[in-house]
């Protein structure tokens, strides 16, 4: 689809029901689809701290190096659900759109004493909306609707590994396998338009650096660094017309490649542990100016977002009353968003709430809840802002590697 259809159905929500919305996020339409700029997984309840963050016999996937937390003949799986509910308003009119996806799924253990490893999956971008028109055919009175959907994404398959280089310093690099596919489709009563991107399999590297110190008995303090530098790819593009009175194919054609790109980003944080306290704060400025949103109407630019949680235990090693050995988590961010609509800036925010509920040995369950809010200007007319809750659930499996058991 050209810019400017797509331009014209983001305005045509705008004169819609709320019956005739069902996606997730109309500005998915444009570019590689809405962005994943969270961390995922066990921290989602502190907003998905995790730069500075260093928590025993967890993956964490924003910082390579914190894997070094990983204790020696353990071996960690961790998988996680979501599910999302939106409410999308704009010049009177409103409506709710949901979805549900895989979140992740990864593992990790520790090589030797120097080094650990983990590997998974998880979302790069996705691509989630159902827009529906009325227009009138050229000279005549007569409405015909058509329909603007879109579906699939972009995902990464990682490897990371992390290196006790000191005694208080890590360090961590991942690596990982960009790919995926987009489709697009606008349909009418008489015809349907379909566009197929498929990407590169694109190769993508990230470092992490992670100085940890124990302060105490019972404390220690983290600080992290992370980066990656922009990498651009190719989606490779197709185009058919399907006459929907009889299936058939009317045309069929390979269009020109777009240019897409992994944004260059930098990342800071720090984090404090004690026996019941664990509390954070990340800082993360990422380089979207410069790549193609594929659109006149929204345009990308650099986006930098703070991050804060705060996790309690009342008392980790009570074994008679269960309640005291969850960990309450609660978290919020903040940003300037990666978006630009009709020249106007939007922004981010968000607040979190989570419980991980201990089990056997390393064995985590998991849930939190996100509310986050997407907003522009009220004086553009021309935007739509965002709310959204996302509940996600999980589970942390942890099991002890090489381990005889004694029996007496």
């Amino acid at each position: 689809m050209n810019r400017i259809i797509l331009s014209a159905a983001v305005a045509a929500f705008l004169c819609q029901t709320a019956a005739a919305q069902s996606s997730s996020s109309p500005y998915s339409m444009y570019g590689i689809g809405a962005i994943d700029t969270d961390n995922h997984g066990w921290s989602s309840g502190m907003s998905g701290l995790g730069t500075g963050l260093r928590e025993t016999n967890t993956l964490n996937s924003a910082n390579p190096a914190a894997l070094t937390a990983i204790q020696e003949k353990t071996f960690i799986l961790d998988m996680a659900v979501n599910g999302n509910m939106s409410y999308l308003s704009g010049q009177g009119r409103s409506a709710l759109a949901g979805s549900g996806k895989i979140d992740r799924i990864g593992f990790g253990f520790r090589i030797g004493s120097f080094v650990s490893m983990s590997a998974g999956l998880t979302p790069l971008s996705s691509v989630e909306y159902s827009i529906s028109k009325s227009s009138f055919k050229d000279g005549s009175s007569e409405k015909f609707d058509s329909r603007f959907t879109g579906s699939g994404g972009l995902h990464k398959i990682y490897l990371s590994l992390g290196f006790n280089v000191l005694r208080d310093l890590s360090v961590g690099i991942s690596g990982s396998l960009i790919m995926g596919q987009i489709t697009r489709t606008e349909t009418s009563d008489y015809w349907s338009a379909t566009t197929k991107s498929v990407s590169d399999i694109t190769p993508y590297l990230n470092f992490g650096i992670q100085y940890h110190r124990q302060t105490g008995q019972y404390t220690s303090i983290a600080a992290g660094l992370t980066g990656g530098l922009k990498k651009e790819f190719s989606l490779h593009n197709t185009y058919s017309l399907t006459d929907n009175s009889d299936s058939t194919v009317v045309s069929d054609k390979v269009l020109a490649s777009t240019e897409q790109a992994i944004p260059a980003y930098v990342g800071i944080g720090v984090s404090y542990t004690s026996m019941k306290w664990t509390v954070g704060a990340d800082y993360t400025i990422q380089k979207y100016s410069g790549i193609d949103s594929g659109s006149d109407f929204l345009k990308y630019k650099d986006m930098a977002k703070l991050t804060v949680g705060i996790g309690y235990t009342p008392n980790k090693y009570d074994v008679r009353r269960y309640w005291k050995r969850i960990k309450f988590q609660f978290g919020a961010f903040i940003d300037d968003s990666y978006l630009t609509a009709s020249d106007s800036s939007g922004w981010d925010w968000g607040i979190s709430a989570g419980m991980m509920f201990p089990l056997r040995n390393s064995t985590s369950l998991y849930w939190s809840v996100n509310f986050k809010r997407l907003c522009f200007p009220i004086s553009n007319r021309n935007t739509i802002n965002e709310s959204s809750i996302c509940l996600t659930l999980g589970i942390s499996f942890g099991e002890n590697w090489f381990v005889r058991r004694k029996f007496e």
